[in-house]
């Protein structure tokens, strides 16, 4: 790179600690990751004492980072086929881009910005030592490297988007044709490990690890490379790192070289994306939420034609899932339900709290992703000539028949798998549809009060709130769990404590809020 692109980057870098030491939300809220992630490592260790302790297969947890790498790639190349890869943000395009310096320098410019983006993009790993070290008995340089490995398999993931996109925006006709041999190369992979798991179906887990590590699944490019290298480096196989990493540096040599000698237009190509990325940070600056839609929608018919007054919000948020989805819930909910199942299958040993308490955690992500939440930060329900606490359970009522039918597809394969009864199975299905009740009254809370605070400070006091909302249920069940004050099994105990807490204490929070309606706050500049 030459040295102005250089000395642009060093001042980006530079520029962000001074903006963490002048932002005191954003240096408490590293303060409060470091001290988890202290906290993280010596659960970890404390765990590793346990005499009773059983370590599972390794070959499990490489089948797993395999899997996590193959979802986080095509979920990153997909965005080719839309707006692109991000290697350059908006100020880029409009600083670099236009300064005299080549085209080359400027690409490996993007790359390398790239590369410490897909690493923090990847520090939630660093947080699951503590389960991972009691199951797998791995160290904490093990995790780093699955964080590398992750960074590289996301930089990789936004140069082919990028050349994706260049090669495809030209026309529909191309995007097609190789949109078909993207998904048909998926789909050939996935038929081979799940014609593999099948064959035998009481060994089903031991063949779906077989399958993921097996040579096959190790050629799919990118993730089945860095999951080789990943695995070789855990296992001690020096020749699995040595061609998983070379085949990947092979790829991006040839990719490099494909963009610089075919001389693809990619300064046209990433402006685009650059835009769309720019647009979501200021929303998010602004205190509004993105909305993901489908780029081509089939209206079928105009308007909402259904509900009058407050009730007219539920029909719309009902016709703006149907505009937004191909099925009958979002994606984003199916990969998650996937990823609990997965979890499940793992731990169908373990009983149905670590999963139960997986799942819960991700419900956090996806009720703050809810349509409430993207309503709340635009000024139409706010102008509608209603109640306020009317308006705010019609915005409410759309999230409990999608939670229901959630909860209903992840738990009712999570229930043949760890062989639950039709007791436990219901009682799961009904907690998590009172978590979605409370997480949403937390979100609620959070906008009625924080609404025009520091992003950082929203986010750590998100968790905070969600925790104390929380708190009730599961300190009922801890009690009744260590007072022995069980009547019937303690998954029924559990459960029942958490659904009795966690409906009075939503509903007493919606009730408090009810007024917010009344008086729009928002953090439009």
């Amino acid at each position: 790179m030459s040295a102005a692109l250089s000395f642009v980057l060093l001042t980006k870098l530079k520029n962000q600690i001074k903006s963490l030491a002048k932002s005191p939300g954003k240096l408490i809220y590293a303060v409060i990751l470091i001290v988890l992630l202290g906290v993280t490592l010596f659960s970890g260790g404390k765990a590793a004492e346990d005499p009773e302790r059983v370590i599972r297969d390794i070959r499990e947890l490489t089948a797993g980072i395999t899997a996590m790498y193959t979802v986080l790639f095509l979920l990153v190349v997909n965005n080719g086929f839309n707006q692109g890869g991000r290697l350059f943000s908006l100020p880029d395009v409009n600083l670099i881009f236009t300064a005299p310096i080549s085209r080359q320098r400027v690409l490996f410019y993007g790359l390398f910005q790239q590369m410490g983006t897909s690493l923090l993009v990847g520090l939630f790993i660093l947080f699951q030592y503590s389960w991972l070290h009691n199951l797998y008995d791995i160290s904490y340089g093990v995790l780093l490297i699955i964080l590398v490995g992750y960074g590289i398999t996301t930089f990789l993931g936004q140069v082919t988007a990028m050349v994706i996109y260049s090669f495809t925006s030209s026309g529909d006709k191309i995007r097609g044709r190789v949109k078909a041999g993207y998904y048909a190369v998926i789909g050939a992979f996935a038929a081979y490990v799940l014609l593999y798991a099948a064959g035998d179906a009481s060994n089903m887990l031991p063949r779906l690890v077989e399958a993921i590590n097996s040579l096959a699944v190790r050629l799919l490019p990118v993730a089945g490379w860095m999951g080789w290298a990943v695995s070789g480096l855990i296992t001690g196989k020096l020749s699995g790192l040595l061609i998983g990493l070379g085949i990947s540096a092979l790829y991006l040599l040839l990719v490099v070289l494909l963009i610089i000698y075919t001389k693809l237009d990619y300064y046209e190509d990433v402006i685009k994306s650059a835009e769309l990325a720019h647009s979501a940070i200021t929303a998010q600056k602004e205190g509004a939420v993105a909305e993901v839609a489908q780029k081509n929608v089939r209206v079928g018919r105009m308007g909402i034609g259904r509900g009058f007054g407050a009730d007219a919000i539920y029909y719309k948020h009902l016709l703006e899932n149907r505009r937004s989805r191909t099925l009958v819930i979002s994606t984003t909910s199916l990969i998650w339900a996937a990823c609990i199942i997965l979890f499940a299958l793992f731990l169908r040993n373990e009983g149905i709290a670590p999963v139960f308490v997986f799942a819960t955690y991700m419900q956090i992500f996806s009720v703050a992703l809810g349509r409430l939440n993207r309503e709340l930060t635009k000024p139409y329900i706010y102008l509608i000539p209603e109640p306020p606490f009317s308006k705010l359970l019609q915005a409410i009522r759309e999230m409990l028949p999608s939670s229901l039918l959630e909860a209903v597809i992840i738990f009712i394969p999570v229930a043949f798998i760890i062989k639950l009864s039709p007791v436990v199975t219901g009682l799961c299905i009904i907690a998590r549809l009172s978590f979605s009740l409370l997480f949403t009254g937390g979100n609620i809370l959070l906008e009625r009060i924080w609404s025009g605070a520091s992003k950082a400070l929203v986010i750590l006091m998100y968790f905070v709130v969600m925790v104390l909302l929380a708190a009730p249920g599961i300190a009922l069940a801890v009690v009744l769990s260590v007072t022995g004050s069980i009547f019937v099994s303690e998954d029924v105990t559990i459960l029942a404590s958490l659904i009795i807490c966690n409906i009075p204490v939503s509903l007493l929070v919606i009730y408090l809020c009810r007024n917010m309606l009344q008086y729009a706050e928002l953090n439009y500049k």
